[in-house]
Formats: C-alpha cells, sequence, structure tokens
C-alpha cells in the first residue's frame, strides 16, 4: 500500500485514512519515527494509557477511581473535623 500526504508551511500534515485504519489511531495518539540509514522512516503507533491498563501485574490489588475518591474525602473530612469530633 502506498499512501501520500502533504506537509504545510508549520510542516504538518494529516495521516491518510488507510495508514489511520492500519495502524488503529486515535485522535490526539502519540506516534514515533524510526530513520534508516537509507533515508526512509517508519511511523509507529505508541500505546495510549488505556490501552496499556492491565499489561503490569502487581501483587497488590488495584484500588478503583472511585475508591480513591472516597478515601480522599474521608481523609479531608477527618482533618476538618475538630480533634475529638471526627
Amino acid at each position: 500500500m502506498v499512501a501520500q500526504s502533504t506537509i504545510t508551511d508549520k510542516y504538518q500534515t494529516t495521516i491518510p485514512v488507510a495508514v489511520r485504519r492500519a495502524l488503529n489511531l486515535k485522535p490526539r495518539q502519540r506516534v514515533s519515527y524510526e530513520l534508516r540509514p537509507d533515508g526512509s522512516a517508519v511511523l509507529r503507533s505508541q500505546p495510549g494509557l488505556e490501552d496499556l491498563f492491565g499489561s503490569l501485574k502487581t501483587k497488590r490489588p488495584f484500588v478503583s477511581i472511585a475508591a480513591e475518591k472516597a478515601a480522599a474525602r474521608a481523609a479531608m473530612a477527618r482533618a476538618a473535623a475538630p480533634e475529638g469530633h471526627a
């Protein structure tokens, strides 16, 4: 497959639809370029945080964002309460 795009005066370009689909690119996703000695370049997609979720194994159980927020609210309430009234 050969796909082309034009570089603007600001050195920006639009990645062609066929390439976006082949690499499964999403808006605001980062890409990397590997420059080769022959003058060519390889474009690779970089995984987003949501793509990396679950890729690391831990001995500690996962705590949900809701649980973290609840714990933070409880800690703030304890800190704000007058001493002995918590």
